[in-house]
């Protein structure tokens, strides 16, 4: 069946975006070939806060230490409900002790596993407790980002991870796959490129996302480019 996308879409391009990710987000160096938490908001949200200034680490090591002593301590592989984090907010230091991480938030103000209570619990009063719950609205990102040491950025994240593309996401997939073509792809059709690479590639599409936005999102937007139609 004939698809304009795949039309648009050469092999050269093909090529040029697989290349890109070699050089910039391979698998075997990456440590953010993985699809998220899409139904696991307590690991989403662990993740989005301690990934901030912080080494991500392996398997076993960094951010998915803290999540997997979360894991260990809810008995559970499929922690969705933040009433559980929010429990936290009068006794931080015990949630610290638990994941084993006593990390700051930007301005040291207090410590990551103490923001991720009062996140959870600013959401909780907001209506959401589990992943199919978060959205990028407006009462939930202000409570959100109205947390002293946890800003947008982090926020981006938390939805990205339970699997919600915002226009933010959308850019940054833009600009990556602008760079590695050498055009302006405008709007959706870089998750599109982005997908049927995954597809040559055998990778599961989200995982490749992941992989490429928490690259561009360190990086910043690439420089302008022509579009499309002004490249022929």
């Amino acid at each position: 069946m004939y698809s304009p996308v795949t039309h648009i879409f050469s092999q050269h391009d093909r090529d040029a975006i697989a290349r890109h990710i070699e050089a910039t987000a391979a698998q075997d160096y990456s440590p953010f070939w993985t699809s998220g938490w899409p139904s696991e908001i307590e690991a989403a949200l662990l993740d989005a806060v301690f990934t901030a200034r912080a080494t991500y680490g392996g398997t076993n090591t960094g951010v998915r230490r803290v999540i997997s002593r979360w894991r260990a301590y809810r008995s559970t592989d499929h922690p969705d409900d933040l009433a559980a984090l929010a429990s936290f907010t009068d006794r931080p230091d015990a949630l610290a002790e638990i994941l084993g991480n006593r990390q700051r938030v930007a301005g040291n103000s207090t410590t990551k596993a103490e923001a991720v209570a009062k996140c959870a619990a600013v959401l909780v009063g907001c209506g959401v407790r589990a992943a199919d719950q978060l959205f990028d609205a407006d009462d939930q990102r202000e409570a959100f980002t109205a947390i002293a040491g946890v800003g947008p950025k982090t926020w981006e994240c938390a939805l990205f991870l339970v699997g919600r593309r915002t226009l933010d996401a959308l850019l940054h997939f833009v600009a990556f796959a602008s760079d590695a073509v050498g055009r302006r792809v405008e709007g959706e059709l870089a998750e599109h490129f982005l997908q049927l690479t995954a597809e040559s590639m055998g990778a599961p599409h989200a995982a490749l996302e992941h992989a490429v936005w928490r690259y561009q999102r360190r990086i910043g937007p690439a420089a302008p480019l022509p579009s499309l139609s002004e490249a022929g």
